[in-house]
């Protein structure tokens, strides 16, 4: 299936789907094919989708709202605080806004909060390897001194998955410290 073929309201159901991969390549094909006052609405909607309330949890959708986010700046800067506070919401899968930050490094770094300490403040909260990644990579982007963080984990030997932009890779977190080095 070549998903550049569908309309952009078909994306969104990718969003939800069960495999990892397909969530990222969706978000990303939405923010290449939708622009201007959609990109504004389809945003406003992922947030909903966010929200308990709207009965339609949408795992992806944080994916979603940095890709369009990325393409369409001037839209985004109205929803960068908004985007960045998701870190605090333990229902949001958090790895994917940790992507989301680094995707919109340039767009997010002045944002409130400071995206470099919600993210150095998440890193310690939620002890998790794939936000790990995802975060520094983040921080990396926004121009943080990492060295503490490569120190800290150089040495931690257990799997991490991550999505490097065009494929799920999994290595140990060392070999994805040394990888990040190549960057």
């Amino acid at each position: 299936m070549n998903l550049e073929e569908l309309k952009p309201s078909k994306f969104i159901s990718f969003l939800y789907h069960p495999e990892e991969i397909l969530r990222f390549k969706a978000a990303e094909v939405l923010g290449r094919k939708v622009k201007g006052e959609k990109a504004r609405n389809l945003i406003l909607r992922l947030f909903w989708h966010l929200n308990d309330e709207s009965g339609a949890y949408c795992v992806g959708a944080p994916l979603g709202i940095a890709e369009i986010g990325r393409s369409n700046p001037d839209v985004f800067e109205g929803f960068k605080n908004k985007y960045v506070s998701l870190l605090d919401d333990w229902e949001v899968e958090r790895k994917y806004v940790a992507y989301g930050i680094g995707r919109l490094a340039e767009i997010v770094k002045d944002a409130y909060p400071n995206p470099v300490k919600k993210l150095r403040e998440k890193i310690d909260e939620i002890e998790d390897e794939e936000f790990t990644a995802y975060a520094i990579i983040a921080l990396k982007k926004l121009g943080d001194d990492i060295s503490d963080l490569r120190s800290r984990f150089r040495d931690v030997r257990k799997p991490v998955k991550y999505y490097d932009g065009e494929k799920i890779v999994r290595v140990a977190f060392c070999e994805f410290l040394r990888e990040l080095d190549c960057c």
